[in-house]
């Protein structure tokens, strides 16, 4: 087995996730056209945005676009990403 990380086949996934400016300017648009929590405005709460999370996680399939991120707070985006964890694992 290759000892480097990246070389064992299946161990990281290759997303197609936008990095450096084009990754900043879709974090700072999602964040001004939602300031406030998706999930919290659900429960009738004003809480601010601070994570651009993925509705549909690339390692589900989803894409990089707008149209499938949404800002979350902090704690809304932890409890999403540990169900999401905990969904994968059980199946």
């Amino acid at each position: 087995m290759p000892g480097k990380p990246w070389a064992r086949p299946g161990l990281f996934v290759k997303d197609k996730r936008k990095r450096g400016r084009a990754g900043m300017r879709d974090r700072a648009q999602v964040l001004a056209e939602e300031p406030l929590c998706r999930l919290c405005l659900e429960k009738g709460l004003e809480v601010a945005s601070d994570v651009v999370d993925h509705k549909i996680p690339l390692a589900w399939g989803g894409t990089d676009d707008l149209d499938n991120k949404q800002g979350l707070c902090d704690p809304c985006h932890d409890e999403k990403s540990k169900a999401e964890r905990a969904f994968t694992r059980r199946r």
